[in-house]
């Protein structure tokens, strides 16, 4: 009887650990592949410093939307209660006596009308800065996104060289530990010495170490995309195997005059050079001739709520300002000394634009290069290695050239990680530097 309880129990827990692991593989199997799209579609929901450039546009687009309403009527209303010292009259001629003006409290309510007719260009001009200055807010906005999404792509590579330099890692200790089962076989049988055994061993230890190093670097790469993405990543989504061949690499073509024609900062720069110099007429044109016309309607009376006087009026005024004090003219010049701040910004942009191209040219043509020889070193320090145990295991050759092939395939290995790496990087950067859209990176 007990060893039927002993069998359901064990049966049971059976089960369930059966039906938990297969969750579990489930779970990991339906976890979506994180590619470079994937990655920057993420940047774009979830990164903050996106969503605090959108609410900067956004100030700049509440900014042109109040500019605009200098050039519609304002309508206001207004109720006014006002106490005199005794009822107001007026002295009437020539019977000596005297006729009520109002009254001694007096309840007011009015609806009043103010429209600027005419403003000399100040409220145009006025409107006109806002609006470029929003047009130069997007333009900053468009840079900013492609920074994020250059910062995004660069963690999701420098991620995928931290895992392919883990493989490498694993492989040369997998390699290490299988000389070493030689070299024991050979110092059992009295072929070696015991330094031999001793030195593979310290040989042993040093690959593991690498290999930590290496999944410590996949760590600090994961955080450091999940930083740049602005959302967590590592537990919902897994990552296709690194590449080791030669990435597709996009064509630009005069790289140096697209990006004088497509970099956002210089058409935020050029839009705030033109909305500084609206700002600057629209500053001279408020020392110009005004015409306002203003209306208002109202009811008075010496109780609450007035009735008793109903009356409107229409007024049409031309206002001047000869003379401010100079107020009008500094902001003029004010604007203009911006004007040429932007302007000269501009110029200084462009020289370091050529710059940043040139060198992301110059990277990426570099970085292929590296591809070709490292794929070929790869190629001859895999040969060598393997002579070099067969040689070994025929005791024709050192225990040395054994160490020394398995640090050369290594150094191979891992020089053409980092040229394939640094390719998809330098890609992105020509394409960051150019200002094209970096979702052309993965075409």
């Amino acid at each position: 009887m007990h060893h039927r309880k002993y069998i359901y129990m064990i049966t049971l827990i059976t089960l369930f650990a059966c039906l938990f692991s297969e969750e579990h593989i489930l779970w990991a199997q339906e976890r979506d592949p994180l590619t470079e799209t994937l990655v920057l579609e993420l940047a774009q929901k979830n990164n903050p410093i996106l969503a605090a450039e959108a609410e900067r546009v956004n100030q700049a687009q509440a900014r042109y939307l109040g500019s605009k309403s200098a050039q519609k009527p304002q309508l206001a209303a207004s109720l006014t209660y006002q106490q005199l010292g005794e009822e107001p009259r007026y002295p009437v001629i020539p019977t000596g006596g005297a006729a009520i003006a109002g009254f001694e409290k007096t309840y007011r309510a009015a609806l009043s009308l103010d429209y600027l007719l005419y403003s000399s260009g100040a409220v145009e001009n006025s409107v006109r800065s806002q609006k470029l200055a929003l047009e130069g807010a997007k333009a900053q906005e468009t840079r900013v996104s492609q920074t994020v999404e250059s910062n995004v792509l660069a963690s999701y590579y420098n991620l995928q060289r931290a895992r392919a330099k883990l493989t490498v890692a694993e492989d040369v200790l997998g390699l290490t530990k299988e000389h070493l089962k030689q070299v024991e076989s050979f110092y059992n049988h009295g072929v070696v010495a015991k330094n031999e055994v001793l030195r593979i061993r310290v040989d042993v230890s040093e690959a593991e170490l690498n290999r930590i190093k290496a999944v410590n670097g996949v760590d600090v790469a994961w955080s450091a995309l999940e930083r740049a993405v602005g959302a967590s990543l590592r537990s919902q989504y897994t990552l296709p195997d690194p590449d080791q061949s030669r990435p597709d690499v996009p064509v630009v073509e005069d790289p140096f005059s697209l990006a004088l024609d497509t970099r956002p900062e210089l058409q935020a720069l050029d839009f705030a050079v033109q909305s500084s110099l609206a700002l600057s007429k629209a500053a001279t044109a408020q020392s110009k001739p005004q015409v306002i016309l203003q209306a208002e309607s109202y009811v008075a009376d010496d109780t609450f709520f007035p009735s008793e006087k109903d009356d409107w009026k229409i007024s049409l005024t031309a206002l001047w300002k000869f003379y401010d004090g100079g107020a009008s003219q500094a902001k003029a010049q004010e604007a203009k000394a911006a004007a040429n701040e932007f302007f000269f910004r501009a110029e200084d942009l462009k020289k370091q634009i050529n710059l940043e191209v040139s060198v992301a040219k110059l990277n990426l043509e570099s970085a292929l290069q590296r591809i070709s020889v490292a794929t070929d070193q790869v190629q001859s320090a895999q040969e060598d290695y393997r002579m070099a145990l067969k040689r070994y295991g025929s005791q024709v050759g050192t225990n040395i050239d054994v160490l020394d092939a398995r640090v050369a395939l290594t150094n191979a290995r891992t020089q053409l990680v980092d040229s394939v790496y640094d390719t998809h990087i330098s890609k992105t950067e020509l394409l960051y530097a150019v200002g094209l859209p970096l979702n052309t990176a993965e075409q």
